[in-house]
């Protein structure tokens, strides 16, 4: 004679129907989760590491360099006249980090700054303007276009591997493009814009 099979307990149904309301549950969610700001999120950390949060934010008054004058900014900028900075008001702007090949290293090298948008909000640069004029201290000069600030997270690097960069290592100030994310910034077009020993930046 055949027995009945037991019908399952009421505790047992019950856990198969939190199991399965859950799964719906969890399937609603990444369903109707923002995944727009997930992927922008993981793209900005492929390109960089933020390393120090700014403390001096657009429209605050920038202070009198307390230190050495390491780079000015000057042109079409909100105060009209130029602006001066030292190491520690420059790095007050915030600072990210990555690691890129350059022309000019045998290796990739990581390197440490301030992103050039940081400082052009600081400044207050002219949103007409088109240009930026990089002088370095030994009075070379690059134009490089305003919208690369804007396009890629152009850098102005204060460290290299950790280190602060002396002038014979292309400091104090050097402009590094990510090279590592976009290849085609190594390419001849650009290598002029990576202007290192930088002193001064004019907004035109």
């Amino acid at each position: 004679m055949k027995l009945p099979l037991p019908k399952p307990s009421m505790p047992a149904r019950l856990t198969a129907g939190l199991q399965t309301a859950g799964l719906l549950t969890m399937v609603i969610a990444l369903a109707l989760s923002p995944m727009l700001p997930a992927a922008a999120g993981a793209q900005s950390s492929k390109l960089y590491e933020t390393v120090g949060e700014a403390t001096l934010k657009p429209g605050m008054a920038i202070p009198e360099p307390s230190g050495p004058v390491i780079l000015t900014v000057d042109g079409k900028i909100r105060s009209g006249k130029p602006v001066r900075f030292d190491l520690a008001t420059l790095e007050s702007l915030g600072l990210i980090r990555f690691t890129t090949p350059t022309n000019w290293t045998a290796q990739p090298s990581t390197f440490e700054g301030v992103p050039l948008s940081a400082l052009l909000d600081a400044v207050g640069a002219d949103p007409k303007a088109t240009t930026l004029n990089l002088t370095a201290l030994n009075d070379f000069e690059s134009p490089a276009p305003i919208v690369d600030a804007r396009k890629w997270p152009v850098m102005l690097a204060l460290k290299r591997d950790g280190e602060y960069m002396s002038r014979r290592e292309r400091g104090p100030v050097w402009v590094i493009y990510p090279q590592h994310a976009y290849p085609e910034l190594g390419q001849r077009e650009y290598l002029s814009r990576w202007v290192w020993q930088l002193k001064a930046i004019t907004v035109e």
